[in-house]
This record gives C-alpha cells, sequence and structure tokens, in this order.
C-alpha cells in the first residue's frame, strides 16, 4: 500500500495526464493521476497536461528515481512542455518516493 503522505501528494495534482515521449524509439505512454492513484495507459483521448520527451533510458531512469530530473533536464536530455507546475511537483514527488 502506499504511503499516506504519497496519496496526499497525488491528491493534489489529481486529474493529470503526463506523456511520456521515447523519442528515440518513436513510442509513448500516459500516466493518469486519478483518485490519488498514478494508472499507466498506452493512449488516452485528452491532450496531455505535461509532456515530458527524452530517450527511453533516461525516462525510465527518471521514473526509477536512479537519475536526478534537474540533472536530465538541464543536460538537455530531458525535455518537458505544458504544465510546469505540475510537472515540478511530480517530480518531487517521484523524488520523495524513493
Amino acid at each position: 500500500e502506499k504511503r499516506p503522505a504519497l496519496r496526499e501528494r497525488l491528491k493534489e495534482i489529481d486529474g493529470k495526464v503526463f506523456l511520456f515521449d521515447a523519442k528515440d524509439i518513436g513510442k509513448g505512454f500516459y500516466l493518469h493521476i486519478k483518485d490519488a492513484d498514478i494508472r499507466l495507459i498506452p493512449h488516452i483521448a485528452v491532450a496531455p497536461d505535461v509532456t515530458m520527451r527524452g530517450d527511453f533510458d533516461v525516462l525510465f531512469e527518471l521514473l526509477l528515481g536512479s537519475v536526478d530530473p534537474d540533472t536530465v533536464f538541464f543536460s538537455r536530455r530531458l525535455e518537458i512542455t505544458g504544465d510546469t507546475a505540475a510537472a515540478i511537483h511530480f517530480k518531487n514527488i517521484l523524488a520523495a518516493a524513493q
């Protein structure tokens, strides 16, 4: 079960859709934050609130928490567009979940 603090933090970005676009393999997937849960979905009918674009290995390491999001962003290995406040909040949730 998720830690209560994590569930509370997810509620702050409830309804947000994140697109993770792996540009090197031409594939993407969506994370939909709903009801304090993270749902992985292959396709969605709405535009994402946040797009995170980079090579597959960068996106994978980002989600695993094995790479610092700020480092890959400022080294231009990760591009973030859309709702930057939601992106920063999600990045902080990932960091706290390690």
